[in-house]
């Protein structure tokens, strides 16, 4: 069993941690610290609060028994990584701070049910794991991005070789936290709480979520800022059973680029990039040598190429090098710097450099309407690789050059 997530445990650890700047040289823990709760306002509230140490184990145990975190961060990571030879900016990526723009204004017992929220990945979870209610799926919380995703998705099955018709796409909206039977369901089956102290956390956090307008009812952009792939690959999931193999998209990574002007090329950006990690599952392309954040950084950066040839390729999204310039500006606020953590997705210009060069093999081939078998593509990718993760001193014309070469090789 398999999730590839979009954003990394880098990024997720800072909002957690209270909505801060992703840092720039460090790896994230296990959990994030918690913020420090006091004067609380009810006494499930002081109950919560205390628990949280506890709750933040429970739940990265889980993870691990689902396989969805990556092996411990190893302390001589360094030995394989040096991040001292790459390019991390220390800033706030814009579209963080516009979704953690009022943050500190929560009360305290809204900033706990936030910290819950974002702990246990309620809303994702529960669109990765469990049946969601029937009608048709819409995309961002307003629906905005509806049209983009679905025509994007069906384009996505069309152009590539693997098997696609048993992915289901996802939406994962943040009012899902107003359901607290569903809530409580992932608490009690999924992390295998107590039934009363999961409908106690459930009813608490539906009560902070509704207690203020900038948490929207539930739509919040940060509880639901990520896109997820996942499949079991043919296994059950414990606990649960047989789950099918997914697209999870979150309202929030959509609504929260849409707040920074990339709204036009995200759904398609991040639904190639996801469908990328749909080809690796297929193709056999997961199994590594490398290290832990060696071997996430590759497939990472390997689904930034699949979006990016997809998405400006003639019989793909066809979209010009201005609308290049904006999706390599949503990958690049989505890398870190997180060189001794297992969820490492390589640094902003690692993936803005794997997404330009899967632009330059559209671009490159000839005939323009040939589209690469999915193991050709990857095979160029592997080869391209070191220059892609070297540090930051190849030119986008030096990655261009180097795609018109791969392409040379196979046109």
């Amino acid at each position: 069993m398999r999730m590839r997530f979009l954003t990394s445990t880098v990024a997720t650890a800072a909002v957690l941690a209270g909505f801060t700047a992703v840092p720039a040289l460090a790896a994230p823990t296990a959990a994030a610290p918690a913020p420090a709760f006091t004067g609380l306002a009810s006494p499930i509230a002081v109950e919560l609060a205390a628990k949280l140490p506890e709750m933040r184990k429970v739940a990265a145990d889980v993870q691990a028994r689902l396989g969805l975190e990556e092996d411990p961060v190893r302390e001589r990571i360094l030995d394989v990584i040096d991040p001292t030879d790459y390019e991390c900016s220390t800033a706030t990526p814009p579209v963080v701070a516009a979704i953690t723009a009022d943050f500190a204004s929560l009360t305290l017992d809204q900033k706990l049910a936030s910290a819950y929220v974002l702990l246990f990945d309620l809303v994702m979870k529960d669109a990765v794991y469990f049946p969601q209610p029937a009608g048709k799926s819409t995309y961002g919380a307003q629906g905005t991005y509806t049209k983009q995703a679905t025509d994007t998705f069906a384009g996505l099955r069309k152009f590539w070789d693997i098997k696609s018709n048993d992915i289901q796409l996802v939406p994962a909206h943040g009012r899902m936290l107003l359901d607290t039977a569903r809530v409580t369901r992932v608490f009690t089956t999924l992390y295998g709480q107590p039934l009363d102290l999961s409908e106690n956390t459930a009813n608490f956090i539906k009560a902070q979520v509704t207690s203020t307008p900038l948490l929207k009812n539930g739509d919040f952009p940060a509880y639901t800022f990520n896109a997820y792939a996942f499949s079991t690959e043919g296994e059950p999931v414990p606990g649960i059973g047989n789950v099918p193999d997914k697209i999870v998209m979150g309202d929030g990574v959509l609504d929260g680029f849409g707040l920074v002007g990339l709204g036009d090329v995200t759904p398609q950006a991040i639904l190639a990039h996801e469908f990328g990690h749909h080809i690796q599952y297929e193709d056999g392309l997961f199994d590594s040598t490398l290290p832990a954040p060696e071997a996430t950084r590759r497939t990472e950066l390997m689904a930034d190429s699949f979006s990016a040839y997809f998405l400006t390729h003639v019989r793909g999204e066809r979209m010009n090098f201005k609308r290049v310039q904006l999706f390599t500006a949503m990958f690049a606020q989505i890398g870190d710097c997180g060189f001794d953590a297992p969820g490492h997705h390589g640094t902003p210009n690692q993936r803005v450099r794997a997404a330009l060069w899967g632009y330059g093999v559209s671009q490159a081939m000839w005939p323009r309407s040939l589209v690469l078998p999915s193991r050709v593509f990857a095979w160029l990718f592997e080869k391209q690789l070191p220059l892609l993760v070297a540090p930051d001193a190849p030119s986008d014309s030096a990655v261009l050059a180097a795609a018109r070469q791969a392409a040379a090789t196979v046109s």
